[in-house]
């Protein structure tokens, strides 16, 4: 007779899926005699009949009855990420946000026991929280002060302490402008550059028009300054003929010596 073959490639191929948080899956149960280890980075929930009998902490544990199980759960922080979301704004624009952030479990017996998957639970908070906080700003406002709206996102987080999780830090990571609004802002930026610079230059000119000014009355309260700027000018030039001095009167018509008749 024929012996059924098993299928060894599929159950090689088996990879258990892991929560997010990064808590391991649980051992069905805790052989009796047998030593288990809780990790420095973890916390043990010890089960008896499904019934939760005490938390362990780090170290080495032997139990010598059965019907224990144990799940250690992961107490590091891990990363909150949300993809872009889009959110219309106060003002009516559409924009789209994704948020960034960082979390750990505060409590593991309830991240455990008070819900099937805490993970899904907190995106499902953010996401919550991203559209009220966003829906109460305008557009303006998301774009100039990002880390207020962080802080007030995560103060808008509800139903975290129900999952036993903390969030230590939440905030918009980016912001996405229809692309109307963006080539709208780009016109503002250089219009706003455009009138810098128009009135850099009326400064310039009024600056230059000013010290004319001052300089023509120098030189009519006194006339020597004009004389002493023209030979100063002379100094730092040459190939030029200067005539300076006031030339003497021309003679009269028909007199070569310029002396007038009687």
């Amino acid at each position: 007779m024929r012996r059924k073959r098993s299928n060894i490639t599929s159950w090689m191929s088996y990879t258990p899926v892991v929560p997010e948080y990064g808590a391991r899956p649980a051992s069905p149960r805790v052989r009796r005699g047998r030593q288990v280890t809780v990790q420095a980075w973890e916390q043990g929930l010890l089960f008896r009949r499904g019934a939760l009998a005490r938390t362990l902490d780090p170290g080495g544990y032997r139990f010598w009855t059965s019907g224990y199980s144990l799940r250690p759960v992961d107490l590091r922080p891990w990363i909150v990420s949300v993809p872009a979301q889009e959110v219309s704004t106060s003002d009516g624009v559409s924009v789209k946000v994704t948020a960034a952030g960082q979390a750990r479990v505060a409590d593991a017996a309830t991240s455990v026991t008070g819900t099937q998957d805490a993970s899904a639970a907190l995106y499902l908070a953010v996401q919550i929280a991203m559209r009220d906080v966003v829906g109460r700003h305008t557009a303006d406002e998301l774009v100039a002060a990002r880390t207020e709206i962080g802080e007030e996102l995560l103060a808008s987080l509800r139903g975290i302490d129900e999952l036993g999780l903390v969030v230590d830090r939440l905030e918009l990571k980016d912001i996405v402008l229809p692309g109307e609004l963006k080539r709208a802002q780009a016109s503002v930026l250089v219009a706003r550059a455009e009138g810098l610079a128009a009135l850099e230059r009326a400064r310039g000119e009024t600056a230059a028009l000013r010290s004319l000014a001052n300089a023509a009355r120098l030189m009519a309260e006194n006339p020597a300054l004009y004389q002493l700027r023209l030979l100063q000018q002379l100094a730092s030039s040459s190939g030029h003929t200067v005539v300076i001095g006031t030339p003497p009167p021309l003679a009269a018509p028909g007199n070569a010596d310029g002396a007038s008749e009687r």
